[in-house]
């Protein structure tokens, strides 16, 4: 993995060390890594990296959010998985007894579900089949759509080796439009130059046709980092359903390191008052569904599909929707 090093050696040097990076940081604020002291030779607490993205947003000298996942993918030995080599995706898939398949109506618009969606929570992929349907437009699944590159693991690889994969995604979509179900792999497809949306604003560009819900609910928003510059769009969408958002502030769950206790201790506060919370991200949804007396959650497009009378993938929830 020498260029490995090679790469965050170049990043590390365009460093001025002003500290926009940490003052973004939520793993920082609870004690967890330092992306400064990362991007000045440091690698202590690299494990409590969220790999949200923010310092990386922040900075417009460098990109510590590369050096991060580096340095994650060096500190824990990461090698590309054999599930990425038996599947394209890089987790197992665990099947799902029951979960109703999706049911396409064209290929005017190409959806990737991504790898939280396939291997964790395929009834989501389910719910924006009926989404569009209910909108009047005509999806299908993206054709032998794979893991974005996201992950620290395929830091293994070449930056050419992730960008042929990405690309072969974009002729995959044989010139139709790449609408997202994870704000990772929108950033990820777009940073290699693919038209690749993020279904908030998908669904914002198309609120006209949004179905309004017969059964309004108080809900608290939380896009999930990637997704967390829709977070207007997003209100907007779910006020044009007839939905009520009660929350202004949204951050992050703290996926699985060690600060996502007191991370989703302050989602919480936030959600306080709502009757569900609604994501942008599947593995918040993930992550909020397996919190023990936590809120109901659904991903936006079980949103959409709830206001068209669609409430198949709801039974498929460990917190009860209601």
């Amino acid at each position: 993995m020498g260029y490995i090093e090679d790469e965050i050696d170049r990043l590390r040097l365009r460093c001025i060390g002003c500290g926009k990076c940490s003052r973004v940081c939520p793993s920082l604020k609870h004690g967890g890594c330092d992306p400064m002291e990362m991007m000045i030779g440091g690698d202590e607490g690299i494990e409590h990296c969220i790999a949200c993205g923010n310092c990386s947003k922040a900075c417009r000298r460098t990109d510590p959010f590369t050096v991060m996942r580096d340095l994650l993918a060096l500190r824990n030995g990461l090698h590309v998985s054999d599930a990425y080599r038996d599947t394209g995706y890089a987790m197992p898939i665990k099947p799902l007894d029951g979960c109703p398949e999706p049911e396409w109506t064209g290929d005017d618009i190409m959806v990737m579900p991504g790898c939280v969606v396939k291997c964790r929570v395929p009834f989501v992929e389910y719910a924006m089949s009926v989404a569009l349907k209910a909108m009047g437009l005509k999806g299908r699944e993206l054709p032998n759509n794979t893991c974005c590159m996201h992950p620290a693991q395929f830091r293994e690889m070449t930056e050419m080796e992730r960008r042929n994969v990405k690309k072969s995604m974009e002729t995959n979509a044989s010139g139709k439009g790449i609408v997202t179900l994870c704000g990772g792999c929108s950033e990820e497809l777009q940073g290699s130059g693919i038209d690749a949306e993020h279904i908030i604003p998908f669904l914002h560009a198309n609120i006209e046709r949004l179905p309004r819900t017969s059964t309004p609910l108080r809900v608290a928003l939380q896009p999930g980092c990637s997704a967390m510059p829709f977070k207007k769009q997003m209100a907007e969408v779910v006020d044009a359903m007839g939905y009520e958002n009660i929350n202004n502030q949204m951050g992050c769950c703290g996926k699985s390191t060690d600060v996502a206790g007191p991370l989703m201790d302050e989602r919480m506060q936030e959600c306080a008052g709502a009757d569900i919370v609604v994501v942008g991200c599947p593995m918040c949804l993930v992550k909020y569904d397996a919190l023990p007396e936590g809120k109901p959650v659904v991903h936006i497009s079980e949103l959409v599909a709830m206001a068209a009378g669609d409430r198949e993938s709801l039974g498929f929830h460990s917190i009860q929707i209601p």
